[in-house]
């Protein structure tokens, strides 16, 4: 049996590693002065706000080694999400309705600790509240074949934020670009990578977006 703060360490660790994505995929980082290319990126995002549910697939290098998560937002104050530790081949869910937030380890469903409810809290309003002025300059790529489909590619002016521990003390690296992919069909975001600007069809990280027409996200029974 896992004590509370073994199970308090191991939950912090893989919502940590999850706003570290959420905010790769959205790039909120500090505002700067407006690029010509920007408005059409806001744009993409607002719409995908506007239309309240959709779901987000990544894949990401976490703490504790690869991880595959899922992630459903049911905006302005839902939020699902499945995350899948490789290595260890455990899943971890967590559902936040409102201000109360469920944690299940594979162990059945309890009520989430304070810190991993506000965590969780925090990636909802990054979300739901991104404002234009959070957005960072990109630049228009043109249209892309992306796993056969045609979609709008715009590069950012920046790298993505690491919010890994001991951040600070990590040698600093260019050599990554984040990527938003937009569908021209729908104006919808489809997808956010970070890769090396010439290996861009192999990503470091990728998440992919969808809108199923059925996503409803309530308390864990």
């Amino acid at each position: 049996m896992h004590t509370e703060f073994e199970q308090r360490s191991r939950a912090a660790s893989w919502v940590t590693a999850l706003a570290a994505v959420v905010t790769a995929s959205l790039g909120v980082v500090a505002p700067v002065n407006a690029a010509d290319c920007r408005a059409e990126v806001t744009a993409a995002f607002e719409k995908q706000r506007t239309g309240k549910t959709f779901r987000m697939e990544a894949s990401v290098i976490g703490p504790q080694g690869p991880m595959k998560m899922t992630v459903d937002y049911g905006l302005p104050d839902r939020l699902r999400q499945k995350v899948v530790m490789m290595l260890q081949q455990q899943t971890v869910e967590a559902v936040l309705v409102g201000k109360e937030a469920w944690l299940n380890e594979g162990q059945g469903w309890g009520k989430a600790p304070d810190e991993v409810r506000t965590e969780l809290d925090k990636q909802l309003s990054a979300v739901a509240q991104e404002t234009a002025d959070q957005m960072v300059q990109f630049e228009c790529m043109g249209n892309m074949k992306v796993d056969g489909q045609e979609l709008a590619a715009y590069r950012a002016q920046e790298g993505p934020k690491d919010l890994s521990p001991n951040v600070a003390e990590k040698p600093k690296s260019n050599d990554t670009v984040r990527v938003i992919y937009v569908d021209p069909a729908t104006g919808l975001p489809a997808r956010s990578v970070v890769a090396r600007p010439d290996k861009l069809d192999k990503p470091l990280f990728k998440a992919v977006y969808t809108y199923p027409t059925d996503i409803t996200i309530e308390p864990p029974k």
